[in-house]
């Protein structure tokens, strides 16, 4: 049986992130177990593609799950020190405009290269196809039974991800581990994903994608801007998945989109209104020009007026009215398998602020496992960097006593 001082189940951005900050002091005496063929197989997705590691419009508003905790490990873990990390291990980064940020060469595969490259280097060992389906406690640490054998490590940490994305291996089988180990896991829900909604007035919209604000009428109400894409069950694009982030689970959730978020229903309605003075437009003629032309029709339907209907000012006001407050009703969300990340996890009672286990010894966690979960934009990923640097610290520290 192979013996170490530390093994990180899970080799995705938390796991690369703290084998890498542990290989310089702890080297041959880390493992990583993966379970795919290949560590970093989600890393190479995120920012479509290109690595959004971070946001530099940072708050912890931006954050969901126990305010202390999440402030705690920034705290310990704040963003410019995560970057000064970053570019210690060759990783050079910049933002946007939107403050998201990327590796200077927009390629997520040159984050894992670097992060792979460090900890290799220093000697922790890497084993893929290595499924845990068991950890046990045994005198002195704990005894992990995986596909490709029998491991001890005197402490474990679990960075595994949650349930979002199965494709990449996240199916939520670490939670009965930890459930193994007497730990809860809260509600678990996906974020960050397309939502469905009531199609009755969608069908005809597949492939359209508008600048909107998008409102859920719950009590907060709650809205985001951004694109909306219309899709063939529902909505996706940047304002859906933002607000997916801050959805209750309580569906059907009444909401409205807002098709021209930069004009107030008062000026939109003396615009229309004066159009329909000017000539003898029909009613689809009207909102040529304002809106998608399959949307017109929609919003003509909604308000039961025939698209060859002559215009007027009530048709006009009928008319602004929908385009502000366009019904939606979402249904529900797309699932797991297609969610970038997992609402919900291990509470915040059941960990120190080191993130060690309060209910086993020597086990940690980071990472999406925990009940956390940011916006979308790179805070996920921060937090990974983050936590995974706050277990880091933790066990360096234990190391020393």
């Amino acid at each position: 049986m192979d013996k170490y001082k530390v093994i990180i189940i899970g080799g995705g951005a938390s796991g690369m992130w703290l084998a890498a900050m542990l290989g310089k002091r702890l080297g041959g005496e880390v493992a990583i177990l993966e379970r795919n063929d290949r560590v970093g197989k989600k890393l190479l997705a995120t920012g479509n593609g290109q690595g959004n590691v971070g946001n530099k419009s940072f708050s912890l508003s931006c954050y969901r799950g126990d305010v202390g905790l999440i402030s705690s490990v920034f705290e310990n873990a704040p963003q410019d020190k995560i970057l000064a990390q970053m570019q210690g291990l060759g990783i050079l980064t910049s933002a946007d405009a939107r403050g998201r940020i990327y590796p200077l060469s927009r390629q997520a595969s040159s984050v894992l290269e670097m992060l792979r490259g460090a900890y290799l280097s220093q000697g922790v060992k890497e084993i893929v196809n290595a499924e845990v389906s068991s950890v046990s406690k045994v005198a002195g640490g704990y005894v992990l039974q995986a596909k490709v054998g029998d491991f001890f490590a005197r402490n474990v940490v679990f960075a595994t991800g949650g349930k979002s994305g199965n494709g990449f291996g996240t199916d939520g089988s670490a939670y009965e581990l930890l459930r193994s180990l007497g730990h809860s896991v809260t509600a678990l829900m996906p974020s960050l994903v397309a939502l469905k909604a009531d199609m009755t007035y969608l069908k005809n919209l597949k492939g359209i994608r508008i600048e909107a604000r998008l409102c859920c009428l719950q009590k907060p109400s709650i809205s985001e801007r951004g694109d909306v894409l219309f899709t063939d069950s529902g909505i996706s694009g940047d304002a859906a998945f933002r607000l997916s982030a801050r959805l209750s689970q309580k569906f059907p959730c009444e909401c409205k989109i807002d098709l021209l978020p930069d004009f107030t229903q008062e000026a939109l309605e003396e615009m229309l209104v004066k159009k329909a003075r000017t000539q003898r437009f029909t009613a689809l003629d009207l909102l040529v020009s304002v809106v998608h032309k399959q949307l017109a029709k929609n919003i003509l339907r909604m308000i039961e007026i025939g698209e060859n209907a002559p215009s007027s000012p009530f048709v006009a006001q009928k008319c602004a009215y929908v385009i502000k407050n366009f019904p939606l009703t979402v249904v529900g969300t797309a699932g797991f398998g297609v969610s970038q990340v997992t609402k919900g996890g291990i509470p915040a009672s059941e960990v120190c602020l080191s993130l060690e286990s309060k209910l086993a010894s020597g086990v940690y966690l980071c990472g999406e496992l925990l009940d956390v979960d940011g916006d979308c934009g790179g805070y996920n990923l921060q937090w990974a960097f983050a936590s995974a640097t706050v277990v880091a610290q933790g066990l360096l520290q234990r190391k020393q006593k």
